[in-house]
């Protein structure tokens, strides 16, 4: 592994369990560096908490959101079912997100974490284009997309076998979701 790979990781760590408000000390003291050979690999210690949540963001995008099939529905379904798993199998990494996005972090440097939800919002809009979803506005279906995956995950998380109660509960978890943004079609409206 690499130095910056060991900083990030010993920092979401420390992050997880201290908070942001961990001191540079503490996070060198935890990696076994000099202080010059951190910041010879960071700017600060606000733009590593940004960047680890970049890093993250960008992991689950690439991990869970591959997935293609034609029927969009259950295309939704695998990539969410992907994200929640990857969250269940990931906790440091699921906390470390949970901590960014409900911190002063998420609002102060929204700017800069804004292209974490460009591959979102192309994922709503290709759907909402295609009249499977509801139109409304992007970024408040992407805030429910988000809600829904971390809750979810947190659900399952709670209990004693967490992967074992998602895949025997995933589905009814994910007709919830689906009953709130998907557009009725027709024929079910005729019903």
């Amino acid at each position: 592994m690499s130095k910056k790979n060991d900083i990030y990781k010993g920092a979401m760590e420390l992050f997880v369990e201290k908070g942001f408000a961990a001191s540079v000390n503490e996070l060198i003291e935890r990696i076994g560096i000099a202080k010059g050979t951190l910041y010879h690999h960071i700017n600060s210690k606000e733009q590593l908490i940004i960047d680890i949540y970049k890093q993250l963001m960008f992991e689950v995008e690439e991990q869970c959101v591959n997935i293609l099939t034609e029927d969009q529905k259950e295309n939704t379904k695998q990539v969410f079912s992907g994200i929640v798993k990857w969250f269940i199998t990931h906790p440091v990494k699921f906390h470390y997100i949970n901590i960014f996005e409900s911190s002063p972090y998420m609002k102060l440097h929204f700017e800069l974490v804004e292209d974490t939800k460009e591959g979102p919002r192309r994922f709503i809009m290709q759907k909402v284009n295609m009249g499977i979803l509801k139109a409304y506005k992007t970024d408040m279906i992407a805030f429910f997309d988000f809600a829904f995956t971390r809750a979810t995950a947190n659900y399952f998380l709670s209990l004693p076998k967490p992967l074992k109660s998602f895949s025997e509960e995933f589905d009814t978890a994910f007709d919830m979701y689906w009953d709130g943004v998907a557009k009725k079609q027709a024929a079910e409206a005729k019903l």
